[in-house]
């Protein structure tokens, strides 16, 4: 991408373009902080482009983390996160599955209006994924001077226009399928399976047997996933320590298959573990490791920043991609899981920490998104998230004490397979209308937050004009990228990629 050389801002050089000659700076700044007590901005808006990261969860559970009330699993490094920022009781994604949720935030927009409804079902066809010349939150970042960098789980796509270097992301270090085993496909532990896998794969084998790449190189690993996911990020902000960088942390943990190191696995036992409905104990156990070994990640992580001086100036943000998988986790008081969307499904754990910006303990109530977090993100880099078609809103205000005014008015969901699918969701204050198999469900989310009632008939207008709402706003919505049906399980069993080599999934073209 080329960037114009005015579009990059210097290290340290302040979002109000203070680079002017001294006696400019004392004019400036005086000029700034009569702004301050006149019209409420925030000290802080001349401050140094601030650092990103962004750590995404797999099919994390709503209530599988201390800070949501979580009694059998040690979280305290992601706990710690939360006490020190601001944590989100009203936190949404886009969907309820993988691929949804993650296009929607790695754009910064509705999926639905581009047309990206349902996972990849062919990991190496070209036409499945994002479309070509879409940009992502990592261009705009890049525009505004940030090195971008990206580790773990993409689930984009695997064609060439696809791959994250081509999406806005300098340096990548990862896997482009939509997971990966956690250990190497050598370990003893498989017993050879993916070198004698009979042919067609399965889809999830075809997902998680993909190579760990840097950037478009294959590359070794030997340890568990997520302590080699941690290492990469550390590696990203040492090499990246004194320019402004955006990182999203993309963490394979805690998505099925379920495995973690065996001293991890020991410290939760099954009979110890919190009894969820339709989650058997055994299960419940190896999850609560791999929740662990990104907790311990996270804490890594943490601890390079405070090394390296960068705590100060770096905004964290922590989520899930959608709720918790129903055999897995426990997404209660919430109502359903990963796959539709109802609470469970759509509201997830979020907390942002920024150090002397946002006051510790800080508790928001209003509804707000993932796709705020890319637009707040641009804003803080000085970026312009109109120009940019941007979604979400500009959290700073909100998040920093300034405002508490709700960000959103109304949220939208599209949630069908295309958009000729009329399902979806309108959520307008406390109210949620869920549409989905050509019925319609109220929700008073204040009074009954495990939505147990439908208020459909007792508040017929209500439900009637949200559910026009929808279909108005839904006109917006694009034909789906590629057909979800069911397809041919010896198609894209194999690709030439270069990077594919020296792995089950590599065939020269014409053999």
């Amino acid at each position: 991408m080329h960037v114009s050389k005015h579009m990059l801002p210097k290290r340290g050089m302040r979002r109000d373009g203070i680079g002017a000659p001294q006696h400019r700076r004392v004019s400036l700044k005086k000029t700034l902080l009569t702004l301050c007590l006149l019209g409420g901005l925030s000290v802080h808006a001349a401050a140094a482009q601030p650092n990103v990261i962004v750590i995404m969860a797999d099919d994390l559970g709503y209530a599988d983390v201390g800070f949501q009330g979580c009694k059998d699993i040690a979280t305290p490094n992601i706990d710690k996160l939360a006490a020190a920022g601001a944590r989100f009781t009203r936190g949404y994604v886009t969907g309820n599955m993988c691929g949804p949720c993650r296009a929607g935030f790695l754009t910064g927009r509705i999926q639905s209006t581009f047309g990206f409804y349902v996972n990849c079902n062919q990991v190496l066809n070209p036409q499945q994924g994002l479309p070509a010349k879409i940009k992502t939150i990592g261009h705009f970042m890049q525009d505004q001077g940030y090195v971008t960098g990206g580790v773990g789980k993409w689930h984009m796509g695997t064609a060439d226009h696809q791959h994250p270097n081509e999406m806005g992301f300098s340096d990548w270090y990862g896997f482009l399928g939509g997971g990966l085993m956690y250990f190497p496909l050598d370990h003893p532990s498989y017993e050879g399976r993916f070198q004698t896998m009979k042919r067609p794969w399965s889809l999830r084998d075809m997902q998680h047997t993909m190579p760990m790449l840097h950037n478009r190189t294959p590359v070794r690993w030997e340890q568990y996933l997520t302590r080699e996911l941690t290492d990469g990020s550390i590696r990203f902000i040492e090499k990246n320590r004194d320019k402004p960088f955006f990182l999203f942390v993309s963490y394979n943990a805690p998505h099925e298959y379920l495995e973690a190191p065996e001293e991890t696995i020991a410290k939760y036992p099954p009979d110890a573990m919190t009894k969820v409905p339709g989650v058997p104990p055994k299960s419940r156990s190896v999850y609560a490791a791999m929740v662990d070994e990104m907790d311990q990640g996270i804490g890594r992580l943490m601890a390079s920043l405070d090394k390296l001086g960068l705590t100060e100036n770096t905004v964290v943000w922590f989520l899930s991609d959608h709720g918790g998988l129903k055999r897995t986790s426990d997404n209660r008081p919430l109502r359903g899981a990963k796959g539709n969307s109802y609470e469970g499904g759509l509201r997830v754990p979020l907390v942002v920490r920024w150090p002397d910006r946002i006051k510790a303990g800080t508790v928001l109530d209003h509804p707000v998104t993932s796709l705020d977090i890319g637009a707040t993100s641009l804003a803080l880099a000085g970026g312009d998230i109109q120009k940019a078609g941007l979604h979400g809103k500009d959290l700073t205000r909100y998040m920093t004490g300034q405002s508490n005014q709700p960000p959103h008015d109304v949220l939208y969901w599209h949630t069908g397979r295309d958009h000729t699918d009329e399902t979806g969701v309108v959520l307008e204050g406390e109210f949620k209308l869920l549409i989905q198999k050509g019925r319609v469900e109220l929700f008073n989310l204040k009074d009954d937050p495990s939505e147990s009632t439908n208020l459909a008939s007792a508040q017929d207008e209500r439900a009637k004009r949200m559910l026009d709402q929808w279909k108005e706003w839904s006109k917006a919505c694009k034909p789906a990228l590629w057909n979800a049906g069911k397809q041919d399980g010896n198609a894209y069993q194999y690709a030439d990629y270069d990077w594919l080599k020296g792995s089950p999934h590599y065939k020269a073209t014409g053999n």
